[in-house]
């Protein structure tokens, strides 16, 4: 039996299926592939299928992964040739491999975000990240809701001017199983305090890290 993760991308329409909706297409597809998929044992068998970093609705993605079993060998190419027409617009499979690393090795999440409103009003949001020495904010987890300084969880902050009502700044946040940041609460907290559009905010993760932020392959 061998674990294989498949690699994807998570753009267009596809930002707005949930995660659930993503498990259910993926094991839609599987199912339909013709694969030697392993499912567990039991009265109610089904494929056993991990994602290492579910992805927020509405966010983009270009390092998404998910890892199933398979009872017989297969290669890259197979298993891509398998899926890729079972699967719906904006999820585009670009590798299939044995795991390198398992969830709880994930500690950050390189993301680029976009914001739309007033040239100077976007201008002041940048200023506020950089010359605050907190980011105080309501984190929500299903464990527990609490107060956390997002200065202390963010690092390599870069960002350009605002240009045409659009500013594009990327930040590596902490992700993972310890502290999992969701970027919407730096866009939540830009909306509160500057009366930007939230909802018009593009969000897209571009990386994942290990420890001493070096690169999950």
């Amino acid at each position: 039996m061998n674990t294989i993760r498949v690699k994807f991308n998570k753009v267009g329409l596809a930002i707005y299926f949930s995660h659930l909706d993503l498990q259910r297409v993926m094991m839609r597809a599987l199912k339909m592939s013709g694969l030697p998929v392993w499912y567990s044992m039991g009265y109610n068998p089904h494929i056993y299928m991990t994602f290492p970093l579910p992805l927020s609705l509405g966010q983009e993605s270009f390092c998404e992964s998910f890892d199933f079993r398979l009872t017989e060998e297969k290669s890259e190419e197979e298993i891509l040739n398998a899926l890729a027409d079972k699967l719906p617009r904006g999820i585009e499979l670009t590798a299939a491999g044995r795991p390198t690393y398992e969830a709880k090795d994930i500690r950050y999440a390189k993301y680029e975000i976009n914001l739309y409103g007033d040239d100077e009003i976007l201008q002041g949001c940048i200023n506020d990240f950089i010359r605050s020495a907190s980011i105080n904010v309501t984190k929500t987890s299903k464990k527990r809701t609490e107060e956390i300084n997002l200065k202390d969880f963010i690092t390599d902050f870069c960002a350009g001017k605002p240009v045409d009502g659009k500013v594009s700044f990327t930040a590596i946040f902490s992700a993972g199983q310890t502290n999992n940041i969701n970027p919407a609460l730096l866009v939540g907290y830009f909306a509160e305090k500057y009366g930007i559009d939230a909802n018009s905010a593009d969000i897209k993760r571009l990386n994942i890290f290990g420890e001493n932020i070096s690169v999950l392959q």
